[in-house]
């Protein structure tokens, strides 16, 4: 094997990690999004309700 090819392999093997690792870190920072969007409390919710017909239920999230 030359030196050339070694240094070919080697920087796609470079590149090949580089794009796992990029890959990884945007998934586990989508599950921490998500993680972080589940435990969010409402601010304040209102329930208005006829007396004869269904209830209407609005919820309002904080907005960062």
């Amino acid at each position: 094997m030359t030196t050339t090819i070694r240094v070919m392999v080697l920087s796609f093997a470079f590149w090949v990690n580089a794009a796992a690792l990029y890959a990884f870190n945007a998934a586990m920072d989508e599950g921490i999004e998500r993680a972080r969007i589940a435990t969010l409390e409402p601010q304040r919710v209102i329930v208005t309700a006829p007396k004869d017909g269904p209830a209407l239920v609005a919820v309002e999230l904080p907005v960062f």
